[in-house]
């Protein structure tokens, strides 16, 4: 028998965050099972900013979760608890974002590395 914590994570919803051009979107779905990604069953768009983006997610979700599988800019970015979104959704943004560039720093050097060896050493001067 599943513990209640279990049942729970088992029912944690992904929360897919994105910046659309000026604006921020999400979209929600349930998280991956047997290798398969279900398709978004909502979405939502048009926030200025990531913080108002959140605080939606928690309007939205809050009633039914607890907490949230999230994903920013195709990232995997962690877990959060919906009341850290309604509660201080900038602080959240700030993190999210830190988790995310440490992400995408991590997906550029290799690149860069790669570059490097086929071009050769640099010439100190």
């Amino acid at each position: 028998m599943k513990r209640p914590e279990e049942v729970q994570r088992n029912l944690q919803p992904v929360v897919e965050l994105r910046a659309e051009g000026a604006s921020f979107a999400y979209s929600v779905r349930a998280p991956r099972s047997k290798g398969v990604i279900p398709p978004s069953s909502y979405k939502n768009s048009g926030f200025v900013t990531l913080p108002e983006c959140l605080r939606d997610v928690a309007k939205a979700l809050g009633v039914d979760f607890k907490r949230i599988y999230v994903r920013l800019d195709g990232h995997c970015v962690g877990e959060r608890d919906i009341v850290e979104l309604r509660v201080a959704p900038e602080k959240v943004a700030a993190e999210l974002k830190t988790e995310c560039d440490a992400l995408n720093a991590l997906h550029i050097k290799p690149a860069a590395i790669s570059a490097q060896k086929k071009s050769g050493p640099v010439a100190a001067e």
